[in-house]
């Protein structure tokens, strides 16, 4: 059995449609409320490479998890994603908020966002972390695997996106 077959062998291709239809949706409509807010096509494509990263991410914890650990890949792991694109969402909101209140001063260059950006971002790391550790105190095996690539992926997507920022917010 395939590597992708195994972790798949609990969903049904309805499960599997339904959860990429929604998923895409989400991060979709995501990317269309960024753009309309920001009006810059940088911060969107910042955005998109955020997400891309972010799923990418998720595929390979829950390969990991299904490999080392030898943890059934259940119903409860289709959280994974949802828990990740919305805590990176959050991210996101941070700079299009840096964005917004920035953009009407006079001298304003787009990467003056980038310091502010870091700034939000460790705050946001930190509360990531220190939650992630007290929560996993308490639950079982397979919750912290879910807690715990969930966290994972959303950190490595937020210093990845502000190193890409760094580059593309010039």
């Amino acid at each position: 059995m395939t590597l992708i077959e195994r972790v798949l062998q609990n969903w049904s291709r309805y499960e599997m449609y339904t959860e990429i239809s929604l998923l895409v949706a989400v991060i979709i409509l995501s990317l269309i409320t960024i753009y309309i807010f920001t009006k810059n096509r940088r911060i969107l494509f910042l955005s998109s490479i955020s997400f891309v990263i972010a799923t990418l991410l998720n595929l390979l914890g829950i390969f990991l998890i299904d490999i080392f650990f030898d943890i059934p890949v259940s119903q409860t792991f289709r959280l994974i994603p949802v828990i990740t694109h919305i805590l990176l969402l959050t991210n996101l909101g941070l700079l299009v908020g840096i964005y917004n209140s920035k953009r009407e001063y006079k001298r304003f260059k787009i990467g003056d966002i980038v310091k502010d950006y870091l700034d939000d971002s460790i705050k946001q790391s930190i509360f990531l972390a220190l939650l992630g550790i007290a929560t996993l105190l308490f639950v079982s095996l397979q919750t912290g695997a879910i807690i715990s690539i969930s966290i994972i992926s959303t950190l490595i997507s937020i210093w990845l996106t502000y190193w890409i920022s760094k580059y593309i917010l010039k």
